[in-house]
């Protein structure tokens, strides 16, 4: 386990990541989150061995509270890095986990459950920062496509796929939501949607796996259901506030004329 990092790639606290104290694990992530900023230029091999080193570091973690924070912490390396690596990043992170997967218990997969939703929030969280590049939308969606929801890759594992179908639409609206709170009035959230759906939309139609199909389209069925309710709701809020301006504008004509 101390080995996974190449010799080239001089992380001098690559070995400390598997550590059987929890203290020296945790000086190891703050230690990599420091280098990730620096913007190494790490190969995809050095990438693999370095989340095969993270894998461990989680897989460790046994309690539920330090659970939640080294998935947050885990997560959201992405965003400590230049976005040039994020997506490569992310990447090696997918291609280690779907080939770990079967040698997890179940009474682990609950935390990696967890740690696949803090991943996939921070991506989204990631693309929002980056004012949504159209070129890194793309080739994130490209990568999630390829790696854990291949469409036709019998490797991949399903229940891996089951938990990004379920949990992908509600993560990307808690960043939006997120978003939307620093928007001043008259601001408009410009976000491609149409682009961000698409790797679900693509597992709905192109998936080998009928179940894999059929959950992707309640998937995108539920959302669409959600985003109207919410649409409509935003609507009526902006009637009722259009209604009350109107109202004080009546009543302040009303006091006007009876003071003549």
């Amino acid at each position: 386990m101390a080995d996974f990092i190449t010799q080239d790639s001089a992380l001098p606290f690559g070995k400390h990541l598997a550590a059987n104290e929890k203290k020296t694990r945790d000086k190891a992530v703050r230690s990599l989150r420091t280098y990730l900023s620096s913007g190494p230029e790490l190969s995809h091999v050095d990438l693999l061995k370095l989340w095969k080193g993270l894998f461990y570091c989680f897989w460790m973690s046994d309690k539920p509270l330090v659970q939640q924070a080294l998935a947050n912490d885990l997560g959201s390396l992405v965003l400590a890095m230049p976005p040039s690596n994020a997506i490569p990043f992310l990447a090696a992170f997918w291609e280690v986990h779907c080939e770990q997967w079967y040698g997890l218990d179940r009474l682990r997969l609950d935390k990696y459950y967890l740690l696949f939703r803090r991943v996939i929030f921070f991506s989204f969280k990631f693309l929002a920062e980056q004012n949504w590049d159209m070129e890194l939308v793309e080739s994130y969606i490209d990568m999630l496509l390829e790696i854990p929801l291949h469409p036709t890759d019998r490797t991949k594992p399903d229940s891996i796929r089951y938990h990004i179908i379920d949990i992908y639409f509600g993560e990307l609206v808690k960043v939006l939501d997120e978003l939307r709170e620093t928007l001043k009035d008259g601001d408009v959230l410009e976000i491609p949607m149409e682009e961000l759906e698409t790797p679900i939309r693509v597992t709905a139609t192109d998936n080998i796996n009928k179940v894999t199909r059929t959950k992707a389209k309640e998937a995108i069925r539920q959302y669409e259901e959600s985003d109207a309710m919410e649409q409509d709701e935003l609507q009526d809020s902006d009637e009722q506030a259009t209604d009350g301006e109107e109202d004080e504008e009546d009543e302040e004509e009303e006091s006007c004329e009876e003071s003549q």
